[in-house]
């Protein structure tokens, strides 16, 4: 049977610094989100609670006063939040977030149980009695009860999963914060939270690990009718980033598809796989495949009884066993024009990006030099693959493509991963990493005259022939990013 998130209710959440800067950021409130909640704790000045009623006019409004015990700001003290929280009722705030382990906290403060959210909040981990804080939540009566703890692991995620899905009367929202719980925040209003948290204004997440309000809605299906009996996940160490989700969710959904492509942050993909593939499957949610990312395109090989290769970023089910498969480096040949006699190229990276389009570079004709931080694992990586590891690159103009497969480039403020010289016209420079708007190297290389392969196109290209592999159906890079929110679309736009 099919689940659906249609019936959560997004809660857009904001935590401002002045009155001003949230009565101006409620005309920002996305159609998606029919709730706000206002984070009064970290207002720097006393809160203007009518006029922010008045700004927020149309949206259910909950007022909250996180402790700093609970990882919020509020540092006064209880008698003065119990007063502050009275106050916002009297304004007209619709609910009060309530905290189980504040003084009084268990009887509500005396206020009215249909206007509180009975929360509890661990920044540090996850307790071990979960379903007894669950059981101490339900005791207030409260109307809805909240419970977020910090996930360290996929194993901590099943965790608060599990206790969702246990919970039969729909008022318990349970989801983790950090990387390990972004999965949760999506896969809880499946399993009946009646309430998900993200935020709305750009940058500004309340919590570690929050989605924005419109990826919940757009990406991911929460608070409409998106139905799902199965997973797709993403397997990364960081996945907040990603666009993979919504390349897609997006295409998946177009294609009458009831699989829901989530990120899966992990410490380990051989120890993790085996116990959350279990997991999901007992939460009525079976994975049938995964994009793998750095780190674990190695690992991926190892995970998997089928397939060929030293490196893979996509794993297949396959029965009860997983078949890896790599779209990396076919997506790479096809963007590679093929060489011209005698031409090189030089790869900056030694990982599995390296060997990918090291491995890519060779089929398509070229002399190839690999230059890498670590020299040994150049070494090994050029002697394995057939190319030559070098200690730096042959003079400028010496090759025909340059390769980055290192991060540089996904933050901001990195450093060119090669000299500026090297760019010219007449050479194509390929750059795995990808940013919004283009990484400084791609900037850099298209005002000097070079052509570019962007990240963008790399995953778009290679998220194709996954979305092939996932769904025995013919997909294209363009049909992946016409199907993508006009808001992302615009962030595979590069700007010189």
């Amino acid at each position: 049977m099919s689940l659906t998130a249609e019936r959560t209710t997004v809660v857009g959440s904001f935590a401002p610094a002045t009155n001003r800067e949230a009565v101006e950021a409620a005309a920002s409130v996305p159609a998606s989100a029919p709730a706000v909640e206002v984070r009064l704790d970290a207002l720097s000045e006393p809160p203007a609670l009518p006029a922010l009623r008045d700004a927020f006019s149309g949206k259910l409004l909950l007022a909250t006063l996180r402790s700093a015990r609970e990882g919020g700001a509020f540092a006064g003290g209880e008698e003065a939040r119990v007063s502050l929280l009275a106050e916002a009722l009297r304004a007209g705030f619709d609910l009060v977030d309530v905290e189980l382990s504040s003084p009084g906290g268990r009887g509500l403060h005396g206020f009215p149980p249909d206007r509180c959210v009975a929360s509890f909040h661990d920044p540090s981990g996850v307790p071990r009695d979960l379903a007894g804080i669950a059981r101490e939540l339900a005791a207030t009566g409260a109307a809805f009860r909240k419970l977020v703890v910090t996930a360290g692991s996929s194993a901590d995620a099943l965790a608060v999963l599990t206790l969702q899905r246990e919970s039969t009367d729909g008022r318990l929202s349970a989801f983790a914060m950090g990387e390990p719980g972004i999965a949760t925040r999506v896969l809880s209003p499946y399993l009946g939270a009646p309430i998900a948290f993200g935020s709305f204004v750009p940058g500004r997440a309340t919590a570690p690990g929050q989605l924005s309000v419109l990826d919940l809605s757009e990406v991911y299906g929460i608070g409409r009718r998106r139905p799902v009996d199965g997973l797709l996940a993403l397997f990364g160490g960081l996945v907040s980033h990603s666009f993979s989700p919504a390349l897609h969710n997006g295409w998946l959904e177009s294609a009458g598809s009831a699989l829901l492509y989530v990120p899966f942050a992990l410490r380990s993909l051989v120890s993790e796989l085996g116990p959350l593939a279990s997991g999901l499957w007992d939460l009525g949610l079976p994975l049938s495949g995964a994009s793998v990312t750095i780190p674990f395109k190695e690992e991926a090989t190892l995970v998997a009884l089928f397939g060929e290769g030293s490196v893979a970023n996509t794993l297949l089910r396959e029965g009860e066993a997983f078949r890896a498969a790599n779209t990396d480096q076919p997506a790479l040949r096809g963007l590679l024009p093929a060489a011209s006699p005698g031409a090189a190229a030089l790869v900056l990276g030694a990982g599995g990006t390296a060997r990918n389009a090291v491995e890519a570079l060779l089929f398509r004709g070229y002399e190839v030099d690999v230059l890498a931080r670590n020299p040994e694992r150049a070494a090994e990586l050029a002697a394995e693959a057939g190319a030559r590891a070098v200690a730096a690159p042959r003079a400028a103009g010496a090759y025909a493509v340059v390769v980055n497969a290192t991060p540089l480039g996904l933050r901001p403020g990195d450093a060119l991963p090669l000299p500026d010289g090297f760019l010219s016209e007449g050479l194509l420079v390929v750059d795995a990493p990808y940013r919004p708007g283009g990484t400084e190297l791609v900037r850099r290389a298209r005002l000097r005259g070079a052509s570019t392969v962007d990240g963008f196109a790399l995953l778009a290209a290679q998220a194709a022939l996954q979305a092939t592999l996932f769904t025995n159906r013919p997909c294209s890079a363009r049909d992946l990013v016409e199907r993508l929110p006009a808001r992302l679309r615009r962030d595979f736009e590069v700007t010189t």
